[in-house]
Formats: structure tokens, sequence, C-alpha cells
């Protein structure tokens, strides 16, 4: 607070959220609920049943920031971003923000279909904050952008989505605003046009700006934030390390998508503990390439699990990316399709599978090791959407034991001694 009792203006590019709360009202009758909703102004206690999309959410985003948000259709993501853009009042907390703000929440509002592209430039600009001067000086790099060229002076109906999303894209990022605002914004167009709308959010990202992003497809998360921000339940799940934000919100998916009745009870009670070894059975927390090694998976359950399809997934930890997977029949299936079962009989108490691999072949770096139990599947088309998984039972990083070869980080690599060049 500054010296007046008031709150001190946040630098441009900032945004505080706190103890946010948002409620829609739920219309059972359609006429007179939204009467007494009308009413609730002044009688709070006539207002109609309501239904919280944001529950006390409070977050602080710092000028320059690259912020992803993701979450499960409905848990508030378009909500949040229209109540920071301004374009809702929340029912509880508070929502500041420093400098002018730009977003763009849905492509093409505003633009009227009987009127041509260039026509709708103007209207948009408008309803952006620019004047018409500001508009007519950006129009030429607006066209530009969107390359559609002679299409700009034809009506608006005519275009293809793909067009639409060029012309409002290009518009859009064209406002000179502190914090930008995209949801779903790279929903459509071409493969080309939305690999130089990347390349346009890192000029705006470059130039310092603060950028908001909402997005279901995780790639556009990955390459173009710097900060995840999971929503679940109407609640902030996670703040904080993009790839470790994507694989909570993969997992939340994987929840959410498994049937109830899918899980079995008995796996709540079951134990994993995954271990590297050598051949002297010693734990291993550094493997050298080409060494001969054991991982072995130990299951303490307390009820029998009958025959069940049990996998380990290595991922390297750098880049989140999935290594190899090793299942009970991997070597098998490699040489020739299985039409048994994928699976192991796991009775109550200690099961212990251990996996030999004569050569680790893993290159230089970090992996980690997750352990997953469900029920017995056909090994080419695995179902696991019934099991559980235990994420990281293991971290393991893989060396060169050669120290020619070090940072290679690839098995893949070839080590150049010397490199000749002879001129004619």
């Amino acid at each position: 607070m500054g010296a007046n009792g008031k709150p001190v203006p946040l630098p441009p590019g900032a945004i505080r959220v706190e103890d946010l709360v948002l409620e829609y009202p739920v219309y059972r009758h359609l006429v007179l609920d939204r009467f007494r909703a009308l009413l609730g102004a002044l009688l709070p206690w006539v207002k109609p049943p309501s239904r919280r999309v944001l529950d006390r959410i409070t977050l602080s985003i710092n000028p320059g920031e690259v912020v992803g948000i993701v979450g499960m259709n409905g848990v508030g993501k378009t909500s949040l971003l229209k109540t920071i853009a301004g374009l809702m009042s929340p029912t509880a907390g508070t929502v500041r923000v420093g400098g002018r703000v730009m977003a763009l929440l849905t492509m093409g509002v505003g633009f009227r279909p009987a009127l041509t592209g260039r026509q709708n430039l103007l209207i948009g600009g408008l309803l952006l904050g620019l004047d018409a001067r500001g508009i007519t000086e950006r129009t030429q790099g607006i066209a530009d952008f969107s390359e559609l060229g002679e299409a700009l002076d034809q009506p608006y109906f005519t275009y293809s989505s793909g067009m639409r999303a060029r012309l409002a894209f290009s518009l859009a990022t064209s406002v000179p605003a502190d914090i930008v605002i995209l949801d779903e914004t790279l929903a459509t167009g071409d493969a080309r046009f939305i690999s130089k709308c990347y390349r346009r959010l890192k000029e705006i990202r470059a130039s310092g700006k603060t950028i908001l992003f909402v997005s279901h497809n995780l790639g556009e998360v990955a390459r173009v934030t710097s900060r995840v921000i999971l929503l679940d339940r109407s609640r902030v799940a996670f703040d904080g390390d993009v790839f470790e934000g994507l694989k909570a919100y993969e997992e939340a998916l994987a929840e959410a998508n498994q049937p109830a009745h899918a899980l079995r009870s008995e796996l709540n009670g079951a134990a994993v503990s995954v271990t590297v070894r050598d051949e002297q059975g010693q734990p291993l927390k550094l493997v050298e390439l080409g060494q001969r090694v054991a991982i072995e998976m130990r299951i303490d359950a307390q009820k029998d699990l009958g025959e069940s399809f049990v996998f380990l997934r290595i991922i390297t930890v750098e880049s989140n990316q999935l290594y190899a997977y090793l299942t009970m029949k991997r070597r098998d299936t490699l040489r020739v399709v299985s039409h048994d079962k994928d699976s192991v009989p796991i009775g109550a108490g200690e099961t212990t599978i251990t996996w030999t691999i004569p050569f680790w072949t893993g290159g230089e770096g970090s992996y980690f090791i997750d352990a997953y139990i469900g029920p017995a599947c056909d090994p080419d088309a695995p179902d696991i959407s019934g099991g559980r998984f235990w994420r990281h039972a293991v971290h393991v990083s893989s060396v060169y034991g050669n120290a020619y070869l070090k940072g290679a980080a690839s098995v893949t690599e070839m080590p150049v001694e010397s490199v000749n060049v002879k001129l004619s």
C-alpha cells in the first residue's frame, strides 16, 4: 500500500491475483432466474444458485514472463483470462494488472461478414483500443504478415477458417500492449503460418512483454512458455516448471479418462520399488554405456493381483522424452507377434521381476524409470487405462566410460579424431 492507503501501481506487464473467486448463476428457469439475478444486486438473498468456476485463485506474474495456463475443459482457464483482461468482474478477491492488456480470446471477434478484411481491420482495431490513425499505420504490416494479398479486399464471409485466423492473429499481435493474452489462437491455420506465429510470439517475448497462453496442444505450450499454471477443479494445482507442469496435466488427464471401475482397489495397497544393479548385484546410480545391468522391480502387494501387465518406462530427465519400454515379452515381441496375453502372476506378498540388460545403450544424461501395473492385455495393443503408474521410481545417470567419448550425449554419435581438407 502507498502512503495514501491505495495500492502501489504495478510495473507494466505485472499481474497480481489474490483470492479470486468467480461464480456463474445457474439458470434452471431462464426468465425467472435471470430476473432474480438482476434483483440480487440489491437483495443478495434472492439470487439464483451459482456455480463456482474459480475458487480462491492466487498467483503473481512478473513482467516479461511467458506463462502457459493448462487444464481440462471447464476448469476456468478462459474465465481467468477474461477476468485478468477486465472483461469480467470477480465475485470476490482482487485482480491487478500493470500497463495495457491485449486479449485475443476469440478469433475474429467483432468482425462483420459483409465487410472486407481491410474494413474489418478498422473495426477490430478500434475494439482493441487503437485509433484510426494507429490502424492505418499498421495496416500494411498486418497485410504483409497475414499474406492474404488480394483477399484482404474481399468480403470476410468468403474467408476460410485459416484465413480468418491469419487476419485476427496478425491484427491482435500488432497492437502495442504490455500484456498479451492468447486463448487457443493457434488452433487453426496451416503449419507454415503457425510456425510464423511462433516466430511472432518469440519476437513479442524478446521485447519483454508478458504473455499468457492457453492451449490444449502441449507441444505449443512447451515451445512457447517458460512457466506453466495447471488449473484443476477450479483451483491452481501446479505453478512452476514447464515440463513438470505438463507432466502433472497429463497425469490429471489420465485419471479423468480412466473409467471409474477400471482402477483395481488392490493397487492402492501395493508398494513398488525399482533398483538398477551391476553384475555383482550392487545398486547403481551411475551406469556406463555398454555396461551389463539388471533392472529390478519389487512389488509388495497386500492382496493377490492375479495375472497383470507390468512394464517399465524409461524417460530422459532433461527433455522429458520417452527412451524405451521394458515389458515381460519385450524381447519376444520384437521378433514375432505374440497372441498370448502379456502378463505375469502377482500374488499377495513380495514379487520381484528382473530385466537383464546385456549392454546399456542409453546416451549420456539422466533418466527416470516409471513403473506400471495393470490388467493383462495383448502385447501388440496394450491398454493402460485400468492400471497405476509409480512415477520416477528410480533416477539413474548414464555416462561414457571412455573419456574420449565425453559429451557425445548419444550412442549414435561418432568421435572424430581429425578433419582434413585438401584443396586442389
